[in-house]
């Protein structure tokens, strides 16, 4: 098995749209928004983001990396419908990479019903068409990728339009992040092989099992990537879950009948842990092996919690790919997504 990671010409005949190079431009994606204009869009009481699937988890991850700091709500919206508590006070940034999501475009109509405020990201579409109608906001992102091939785009952008409506610089954050982040990539790329190469020894781990991945609720939006990814790249059935919710409900079912279920329990570990998280994690962790469950455990890298983020998205990324190698299917396509929409558009 780990000799097909290793097949670097047999991985791009499987790969012929070069989704593997789509996900390890990451870095430059990000860079991408370095010096984009963006109008001041300060004195909002809270902010929406507004997206579903490969969109909306550019705005999970900026959900958790501002967490600690951030001086008003932020929320991501996966809904139709805005929160009941949305209003002219509240700043809608509507993202859609390919710009008809109908979700997105729903509460895009619910945004303009409300008076609220509303900025745009995207690739064209409908969205691009309603944002120049009524002069709003907007960043136009590349067009011709996978939407969760182009997390960088969606991540620096939203980033940049957050830092000019908040006292925030988690844009200027994330342009300094990109020289280790690329650097890292660097060490899960196809030639360095399996004995050294983390995303291939993690999908080697995974394979054949339906992997459940944790993590606690600091770094959620990465086990959330990771479960996405593992879902349409890998084409396999993949959950996601937090610590230390699941210690309370989803721990019962893992120790008194996990082991029938053909799964396999991934458990995320970033760096800076508060305390009593850590503890629960770490007896989490012990509990499962104590059982028998043997969990893979990956300590996410980085020092800090934005280097846990993104190079952990990345290595998420890179093991979802491999995966889709060991099973010998082409990563890019996601048939049924395609199915879905054409019979929710009838």
């Amino acid at each position: 098995m780990a000799e097909r990671l290793d097949d670097i010409s047999g991985m791009r005949t499987l790969d012929p749209s070069d989704l593997l190079g789509q996900l390890a431009a990451f870095p430059d994606q990000l860079e991408w928004s370095m010096g984009k204009a963006m109008p001041d869009l300060s004195g909002a009481g809270n902010v929406i983001i507004c997206a579903v699937g490969g969109s909306a988890i550019a705005g999970d991850v900026l959900v958790d990396l501002l967490a600690p700091s951030i001086p008003v709500p932020l929320a991501v919206s996966r809904d139709v419908v805005l929160p009941g508590y949305a209003g002219k006070d509240t700043l809608v940034i509507v993202a859609s990479y390919s710009g008809n999501t109908m979700e997105s475009l729903d509460q895009y109509q619910d945004a303009m019903r409300r008076g609220c405020r509303i900025a745009t990201v995207t690739s064209g579409g409908k969205l691009e068409e309603l944002a120049l109608k009524n002069s709003q906001p907007l960043i136009k992102l590349p067009a011709g990728n996978q939407p969760r091939a182009s997390l960088g785009y969606l991540l620096g952008s939203l980033a940049l339009m957050l830092q000019r409506a908040l006292p925030v610089k988690v844009h200027d954050q994330l342009l300094a992040s990109v020289p280790a982040l690329r650097s890292y990539l660097d060490t899960l790329a196809p030639d360095v092989p399996a004995t050294r190469n983390q995303a291939k020894r993690i999908a080697l781990a995974m394979r054949d099992r339906v992997p459940a991945i944790y993590a606690p609720r600091t770094v959620r939006s990465v086990a959330l990537r990771w479960q996405g990814q593992v879902n349409e790249n890998a084409k396999m059935v993949a959950f996601s879950g937090e610590i230390p919710e699941m210690d309370h409900n989803q721990l019962v079912g893992w120790l008194e009948g996990g082991t029938g279920c053909h799964c396999r329990p991934v458990i995320l570990m970033p760096a800076v842990m508060m305390p009593t998280v850590r503890r629960m994690s770490e007896v989490t962790l012990q509990m499962m092996n104590e059982r028998g469950l043997d969990p893979i455990f990956v300590t996410l890298p980085g020092t800090d919690l934005l280097s846990n983020v993104l190079q952990g998205v990345a290595l998420g990324d890179m093991a979802s790919y491999y995966l889709a190698v060991l099973k010998g299917v082409d990563p890019a396509p996601v048939a049924p997504i395609k199915e879905f929409k054409s019979r929710i558009s009838h």
